[in-house]
């Protein structure tokens, strides 16, 4: 007998389970989205030198065999990251105003 009980509740208080599931659960779409939200990646920056190489990801330092959202740092290049998540992979490329080359007079002063 549900007399006395609160719409949409069991005597006793208790959701019943068709709306319990409709109240908490998010339509696919949204969920597929928000998933796909968290994956990405942007890559602010490289060094790359003879004794390391390492990006800015996320605003995170990573370095080659790290991972990050879930994917691994396999290569990091002057100008572009390669990650692998899944078995594919992902390139991150730098845009090209942003890549900057070692000065040919040594220094890098005028």
């Amino acid at each position: 007998d549900h007399r006395g009980a609160a719409p949409g509740r069991y005597q006793g208080g208790a959701e019943r389970p068709a709306q319990r599931l409709a109240r908490g659960a998010q339509p696919a779409k949204a969920h597929k989205a928000a998933a796909r939200k968290a994956l990405r990646w942007t890559l602010g920056s490289t060094l790359v030198s003879p004794r390391r190489r390492t990006a800015v990801i996320n605003g995170r330092l990573v370095g080659v065999g790290e991972t990050i959202n879930g994917a691994r740092v396999v290569e990091i290049l002057p100008s572009q990251v390669r990650l692998r998540r899944e078995g594919r992979d992902i390139t991150l490329v730098l845009l090209k105003q942003d890549v900057k080359r070692p000065s040919r007079h040594g220094s890098g002063k005028p």
